[in-house]
């Protein structure tokens, strides 16, 4: 059995980041260390949902851009985890960063398997050796221009 990427859209999809590329996503996910088999929940919402997830789980107020929630596979049928991404901070920071939408919400979906994945930036060399992992495979999909 092989690793599955589910992309379930609560919201329409930048047109460049379609089809979602979920085969680099299940890639990162197994040479992160993740099982090779399971699957992988990934949700494209609003600042709404967001906001509420991040009230209940984190206990946070407001919005934030990407959540991840790991699952023991044992426990949750296979299972390994759901990553949620808002499209309306993914647009905000796009236009930050001066990129495109899909780069943005591709760099999200990718922050939140890091997590999943257990890498974390609760220290500045762990924030530092995340940021270098993701943005290479952010830069892997999306490549700079």
């Amino acid at each position: 059995m092989t690793l599955r990427v589910h992309f379930h859209p609560l919201v329409a999809l930048p047109p460049d980041l379609e089809p979602f590329p979920a085969p680099a996503l299940a890639e990162l996910l197994k040479v992160e260390g993740l099982a090779a088999a399971g699957a992988v929940h990934c949700v494209l919402t609003d600042d709404v949902q967001l906001t509420d997830l991040n009230r209940r789980f984190r206990g946070r107020a407001g919005p934030t851009d990407v959540l991840a929630f790991p699952y023991p596979p044992s426990e949750s049928g296979g299972v390994l985890g759901d990553i949620y991404v808002s499209i309306e901070r993914a647009a905000s920071q796009a236009g930050e960063r001066g990129e495109s939408v899909a780069r943005e919400v591709w760099r999200l979906f990718v922050h939140g398997a890091l997590h999943l994945a257990g890498r974390g930036h609760e220290t500045p060399a762990s924030g530092r050796r995340m940021r270098e992992i993701q943005e290479a495979w952010v830069s892997r999909v999306y490549p700079r221009r």
